[in-house]
């Protein structure tokens, strides 16, 4: 979830496309869960197909679409205690869009699981199966207040020799902790080292109420934020490593021009303290399924959209 890259090849280590799509969900402690619908507008199955487009002076100012997006709630999931537990899924994939592959492929999905509540968010999964080759885990121990950061192993470069002129690649070595049993289903690698490692400790658990980037989407579908203007609502978010306070405003019912048609939408801004000058949007449609229907934000040297395609049911 850490920064830029789609558009240059010496950026940070993750996608700019996946950063973009991220940094909205990380959108919006002081949830109040009883404001949100015993009775939720999305199914187990139900799939929402995106596509993420970008327009600045990178493209001579023109809207360029650079990758397909898709998210999908699934219900009757466990958590690594084996209790009952809901899924929500996001894949981003830039395998349509040559000029996108061309600068990073990117094959990314995003897996985070809850505890029945909807409350507390229990794992994140993020794997790269692109360019990036990456896999990692957040996991959030609620047991023990501790959130903890878990990388697949990967080889390093070591010199060696006269003057250490001779390099040889070498497995990195084991985290300060053992990778939980949960974790521990990935074949070994040589020597029988365990795919994935401990890769460092996150924030402490102080809030009694913690979601995730894409969590909060459907969550904040399910809020009733009443017909007011201007209501702000603070939500605490685990993000990597850090815990982090947004809030979103529910700005007002506004119309947007999507595929041709007027549509109908709940406009919502999202904003950090850390960061006051950055904002994000999101447009939700004005009915009872309340479905992002557009996704916006600055980017370097322009905008982007993501904008609803359609919704399927599996």
């Amino acid at each position: 979830m850490n920064l830029c890259k789609i558009f240059y090849k010496t950026t940070c280590n993750k996608s700019f496309l996946v950063f973009f799509f991220l940094s909205f969900c990380i959108l919006f402690s002081s949830l109040v869960f009883a404001e949100i619908s015993s009775k939720f507008p999305f199914s187990s199955g139900e799939t929402l197909h995106y596509k993420l487009s970008y327009r600045g002076l990178l493209t001579s100012m023109i809207w360029a679409d650079l990758a397909d997006v898709k998210m999908t709630y699934l219900s009757n999931k466990k958590t690594p205690e084996r209790k009952n537990a809901y899924q929500f899924k996001l894949y981003l994939s830039t395998e349509n869009y040559t000029k996108a592959e061309i600068f990073q492929a990117v094959r990314y999905t995003y897996t985070t699981t809850l505890d029945a509540s909807l409350q507390r968010t229990v794992l994140v999964e993020e794997l790269d199966t692109g360019e990036n080759q990456s896999h990692d885990f957040l996991w959030l121990n609620w047991q023990n207040k501790t959130t903890q950061l878990f990388k697949k192993r990967e080889k390093e470069q070591e010199t060696y020799g006269f003057m250490g002129m001779d390099v040889r690649y070498v497995w990195e070595k084991d985290g300060v902790q053992i990778v939980p049993e949960f974790l521990g289903t990935y074949p070994l690698l040589e020597k029988h080292q365990s795919y994935l490692i401990h890769k460092e400790f996150g924030d402490i658990i102080e809030h009694s109420q913690i979601l995730d980037p894409l969590s909060l989407i459907y969550i904040l579908r399910a809020m009733d934020f009443g017909s007011e203007t201007n209501v702000v609502k603070e939500f605490s978010i685990a993000v990597s490593d850090d815990i982090r306070l947004y809030q979103v405003t529910q700005v007002a019912l506004e119309e947007i021009t999507l595929h041709g048609k007027i549509r109908k939408g709940i406009k919502y801004k999202i904003q950090t303290d850390e960061k006051k000058d950055n904002y994000y949007y999101v447009w939700m449609s004005n009915d009872e399924k309340k479905i992002p229907l557009r996704m916006a934000m600055d980017a370097p040297l322009g905008k982007l959209e993501i904008d609803l395609m359609k919704v399927t049911q599996q």
